[in-house]
């Protein structure tokens, strides 16, 4: 049963003090004067130094930052393991500084900070207030720029970045996620792994040479919310001088190709399962964002232990879905092919999903929708409202994944779970 709850509040004014109760009437004469916020407005810009920077004005309280460094793991060749081991190494300091100087002066400023890798690019992560926005710009570009070369320095950080290993190696869906990967990809730069085959054989030569090729002007990309484009670039071109000259780090090309792998490993007897297909880059991609959130939706009404992902690249990405049981692979395989026999109704589900893009650009890490959006060349805004995708996408989207060679995989217990050739068949 529902309860009313009777709330009150306390209003003071010059003459009197009243307690009032929260569905009567405010009896004060009270004007009220919003103050009116002027549009976002989103730039990108490439600075003669070859940085590129990409701001969103508005009138945002702090300043978000993201320093992103192109490459990630799909660049590192035998430098396996790199990318993930640098982005740990992000606020070791500089050549003239140590780390906690570095990081007792980002403190100072307020900031908050952190870094990351994925498959694309490194990333330096900064908030902090309007004001001391410049200061941390400068420290972020001079650590980026003059990263420490000591090697005593580096095997440190190989202690830090084993933490994540050992996550890793407990993580089941992690694991299935990156075989899930190198099914969709084969041995192609997307199919590797982000992680080292082994960290202790990661060298500091093969850490120093990645860095040496990707930290350079040209393959850094500057994304702001909160500050003004000129300011941005402004700040970047006092501190730039320090980044060594260099071009962009193409992206090595990874070709969805589909098969299957299967891992053995003690799970006490069970399985986990992966099954994913492609999506195709660009506006030819958003149809699948919506089947993927069909699907989503299905897996949850019949409350079975099953998870719907989709990740994107600047080349496209992969949708599918991971469970605890071959069975619900027949769920998804029944639901792709109801879709698209029928379009369905998509209405609430492509509203809710443009909704979420539209609260993300506009949130705390505001600056993720941004620079991903410009990875894949791409307006901010456009590149997640879906409110034009039609029906008869959406059931064009599941024919086509239907049709494309599937990615399958399986880690635990792998005797006796269905073939690769079997569930090409249930989704036949």
């Amino acid at each position: 049963m529902l309860c009313r709850l009777k709330s009150s509040t306390s209003v003071l004014s010059k003459a009197r003090m009243a307690t009032l109760v929260a569905t009567e009437e405010f009896p004060y004469n009270v004007t009220v004067t919003p103050k009116v916020s002027a549009p976002a407005v989103i730039k990108a810009n490439k600075l003669a130094s070859g940085v590129q920077v990409v701001t969103r004005t508005n009138n945002s309280s702090t300043v978000s930052l993201k320093f992103a460094v192109l490459g990630g793991s799909s660049t590192e060749g035998t430098a396996k393991g790199a990318a993930h081991f640098l982005s740990h190494a992000a606020f070791a300091g500089t050549q003239n500084s140590t780390g906690l100087k570095l990081v007792k002066h980002l403190e100072t400023l307020g900031a908050s900070f952190e870094s990351h890798a994925d498959r694309e690019k490194i990333v330096y992560d900064v908030r902090v207030l309007p004001d001391k926005a410049e200061a941390a710009i400068e420290a972020v570009v001079s650590a980026i720029a003059s990263p420490p070369h000591a090697a005593y320095v580096l095997e440190e950080i190989r202690a830090k970045a084993q933490i994540d290993y050992n996550k890793f190696a407990v993580d089941r869906s992690a694991q299935l996620q990156e075989l899930l990967f190198e099914a969709a990809y084969g041995e192609s730069p997307l199919g590797s792994s982000r992680l080292a085959p082994n960290l202790k054989k990661l060298t500091v030569a093969d850490v120093l040479k990645y860095r040496a090729a990707h930290f350079v002007r040209g393959n850094v990309v500057v994304v702001g919310n909160g500050i003004g484009q000129e300011q941005l670039e402004a700040a970047i071109n006092k501190s730039v001088a320090a980044l060594p000259e260099g071009p962009a780090v193409a992206l090595p090309a990874s070709t969805y190709v589909g098969g299957d792998v299967k891992v053995r490993t003690d799970l006490d007897g069970a399985s986990l399962f992966g099954l994913a297909f492609p999506v195709p880059a660009g506006d030819a991609g958003k149809p699948f964002k919506i089947l993927n959130a069909l699907i989503g939706e299905k897996l949850a009404s019949q409350n079975v232990c099953a998870r719907n992902f989709i990740h994107s690249f600047a080349a496209g990405g992969i949708f599918g879905v991971e469970s605890g049981a071959p069975q619900h692979l027949q769920l998804v395989a029944d639901e792709l092919k109801a879709i698209a026999a029928k379009s369905p109704s998509i209405d609430a589900v492509k509203q809710k999903l443009t909704l979420e893009h539209f609260l993300a650009l506009e949130g705390a890490d505001s600056t993720g929708s941004l620079l991903s959006a410009h990875q894949r060349g791409v307006a901010a805004p456009a590149a997640g409202d879906l409110r034009s995708v039609t029906p008869e996408a959406v059931s064009a989207a599941a024919a086509a994944a239907l049709k494309a060679n599937p990615s399958y995989a399986v880690l635990g217990a792998t005797t006796g779970t269905p073939t690769f050739a079997a569930i090409s068949k249930l989704l036949r």
